[in-house]
């Protein structure tokens, strides 16, 4: 009996920690940005990538994307960033329109006043 409420306590608590990410994530929200660039293509799949120590207690993680940069697209790393003060970050889309084409919709923090500020960096 006793080794039944071991077995119960201990593995309720693993999955209550399971359940919590151990990155910090920002606040998301949605992509409302009515800049759409039309693509030819879909991007590839993400990239796995390895996540460097945080650097700073205020920062949260971003992770990578592919951004559509005039004729392809290029791997933008994930990285730490400081949220603005009142802002969510909205992530990269895309859209496929009812014409059949591809849109794409650069992600960033939308600011408070509903302003996308795009965080795109190729590297």
């Amino acid at each position: 009996m006793v080794i039944r409420w071991i077995l119960i306590t201990f593995s309720s608590i693993f999955l209550l920690a399971c359940d919590k990410s151990a990155l910090p994530l920002p606040r998301t929200g949605p992509n409302n940005s009515k800049s759409i660039t039309i693509v030819p293509f879909p991007p590839p799949a993400a990239r796995a990538e390895i996540i460097p120590p945080k650097p700073g207690s205020v920062v949260v993680w971003i992770d990578g994307t592919w951004n559509w940069d005039r004729r392809r697209w290029i791997w933008q790393r994930g990285r730490w960033e400081a949220p603005p003060t009142g802002a969510y970050y909205a992530s990269a889309k895309v859209i496929h329109l009812p014409d059949g084409t591809i849109g794409w919709t650069p992600g960033g923090w939308v600011m408070s006043n509903g302003q996308l500020t795009s965080t795109n960096r190729t590297e």
